[in-house]
């Protein structure tokens, strides 16, 4: 059995926000969502080799899978020890505020909301938070929580800067090519493993991308095919020995070789995040 820190599941792509430089490629127009039930049979088989401290679980927006209360009791029968990550961008609580008592009940949760436009509704929706338990500020990790009973806790991220994984749009999308260890150096998902199609993938871009492009005939396919074989793709399978898993989970903070798809310092553009972020008139 081998520990790893976190890891993610991606409950839906579909967002009601557009947010250029997304990472799950959200961005992008989706629909449908993943059951409980898909999830569970992802998830389980990994438990007899796995343990997974903290467990995320990720969008798009996750509160528009009609079956996400589903998923929260459903991770908590499976891993009761461990702590479940619930992010959201906070445009729709006000109609599921009902997941918030959910939460509370399953325990040892960090419920965070990530503010990616000002939003009236959305600064409703935090007030509802903070008035709704008795919370108390804390200190964890370098950033500011808030924590009531039952080891249920709250944070704010309002983040300022997004960057591209890719040059181009998706249409002509090319890897950087870059040093992984320069590269590595100025990700922003150091520490997020996905397990998708039943694989734990380093981060979401190793595990997504394949598909991202396959919605748009593969460009440049050429340039991208080394990083889609499994020695270069950052996963792991189910198949893998525990010398291969015990690699696998040392280098979850390491550079890999599928860092050189992403950018360094040197090629990063930043993008001015409120600035290039759009309410999907299609997704309410």
């Amino acid at each position: 059995m081998v520990k790893i820190l976190y890891a993610e599941s991606i409950v839906t792509q579909v967002c009601n926000l557009v947010c250029k430089g997304c990472s799950t490629y959200s961005d992008l127009h989706y629909k449908g969502y993943k059951t409980w039930e898909e999830g569970r049979k992802e998830i389980e088989p990994w438990l007899s080799r796995v343990e997974f401290e903290h467990y995320g679980l990720m969008g798009g927006e996750p509160l528009i899978n009609p079956r996400i209360k589903d998923w929260l009791y459903g991770i908590r029968e499976l891993m009761p020890d461990t702590t479940i990550r619930f992010p959201v961008n906070g445009t729709l609580l006000h109609k599921h505020y009902d997941v918030l008592d959910v939460l509370h009940e399953i325990g040892n949760v960090i419920f965070k909301i990530t503010v990616h436009k000002e939003d009236v509704q959305t600064e409703k929706n935090i007030r509802y938070v903070f008035d709704n338990f008795k919370w108390r500020p804390i200190r964890e990790f370098g950033l500011d929580r808030y924590e009531t009973t039952n080891g249920f806790k709250f944070q704010i991220n309002r983040p300022k800067e997004f960057f591209m994984t890719f040059q181009n749009d998706y249409t002509d999308a090319k890897p950087y090519d870059s040093n992984p260890i320069e590269a590595f150096k100025v990700c922003h998902q150091k520490q997020c493993p996905l397990l998708h199609n039943g694989r734990i993938y380093k981060c979401s871009t190793s595990g997504l991308m394949k598909d991202v492009l396959g919605r748009f005939d593969y460009p440049n396919r050429e340039l991208w095919e080394p990083y889609w074989d499994n020695e270069h793709n950052g996963s792991i399978g189910l198949d893998s020995s525990d010398y291969e898993l015990g690699l696998f989970v040392n280098n979850i903070e390491q550079p890999h070789a599928t860092c050189q798809q992403c950018p360094s310092e040197l090629d990063l553009i930043r993008l001015d995040h409120r600035q290039t972020v759009e309410f999907r008139k299609d997704v309410l």
